[in-house]
């Protein structure tokens, strides 16, 4: 399929003969490829021609690539920074479809009880970077996303009730970073703030976490409070 979307790529529009020839495919298996990549709007077939041409869903995907990209880029030298300043395992996470999404993790050289993996979705309501993102976003919106739920118990720590998780929000509202309290995982503490678009949104947000034995609560302080102006400089950056 792969060597379709390239076919495709050589001119606006094609019939089928000139994607199976630039794909090296025959036109029965041109086509079956073709069909199926419609199915998904990544090819579009203009129905007054027949031709085919590359579908709206691969410029909505790469836009989208080129946003996650951008602001890799502009939270590296942050996440850097806190890496070297204190030591621990620093995430950057979106906000996508509804979902907690990990996009960039920097591990601690230290051990730790838990390796974050790109791509990892995290809970909303037992994480630093879900409640951090909770707690920017207006009431009504955070409420709905609970509301959806499950509040699942992860460790005896979790908030598992609506009352409690906005209470912690409103905790985080008022000292600037939010806090996992091994909530998530036994053992694991985490500090995390949100990170504004060039829209204003609370779309991103930035983590440090690490072993409860290296994270007492006057660190987790020291780094919520470290971490405020990252993410001011990380928004500045998208524009916002």
């Amino acid at each position: 399929m792969v060597a379709v979307l390239k076919a495709l790529e050589m001119a606006p529009e094609q019939n089928l003969e000139q994607v199976a020839k630039r794909a090296e495919l025959n036109e029965s298996t041109a086509l079956r490829y073709l069909l199926s990549l419609a199915r998904y709007e990544l090819v579009e077939r203009n129905p007054t021609s027949g031709r085919f041409r590359l579908g709206l869903s691969l410029f909505r995907l790469g836009t989208k690539s080129i946003a996650h990209r951008d602001v890799v880029t502009a939270a590296m030298a942050v996440m850097d920074e806190l890496l070297e300043r204190f030591g621990e395992s620093v995430n950057l996470a979106i906000h996508q479809q509804g979902q907690v999404v990990l996009l960039r993790a920097l591990q601690s050289p230290a051990p730790t009880r838990k390796g974050a993996v790109p791509g990892d979705s995290d809970p909303w309501h037992a994480t630093a970077l879900g409640k951090a993102l909770l707690a920017a976003m207006p009431d009504e919106e955070a409420r709905a996303i609970l509301a959806a739920g499950p509040l699942r118990s992860y460790t005896p720590t979790t908030f598992t009730t609506e009352a409690d998780v906005l209470r912690d929000l409103q905790r985080t509202k008022s000292r600037g970073f939010s806090m996992d309290d091994e909530e998530s995982v036994e053992g694991l503490r985490c500090v995390g703030v949100a990170i504004r678009d060039h829209d204003g949104v609370p779309r991103y947000a930035l983590s440090v976490s690490g072993p409860k034995s290296r994270m007492p609560y006057q660190r987790l302080e020291e780094i919520g409070v470290a971490m405020i102006p990252g993410a001011a400089q990380i928004s500045r950056a998208l524009g916002g």
